[in-house]
């Protein structure tokens, strides 16, 4: 029983970071990007590079 709910958790666990990791870095990415557009100018710049950052990693996940 303790070898099965160890691999049942394994592979959840590599489901969660292959499937929905990736979709979550893409998503929030794109989010920040779209939040910054109708924010003030000062905080442009950190905001739309975290976006682009979290998009790009998000992809790399999705391409492995």
């Amino acid at each position: 029983m303790a070898k099965l709910l160890k691999r049942n958790i394994a592979v959840l666990l590599k489901s969660l970071l292959t499937t929905w990791l990736e979709d979550f870095f893409i998503f929030l990415g794109i989010a920040i990007v779209l939040f910054t557009t109708y924010q003030m100018f000062g905080v442009n710049i950190g905001n739309y590079s975290l976006g682009f950052v979290l998009m790009v990693l998000g992809f790399v996940l999705a391409k492995k």
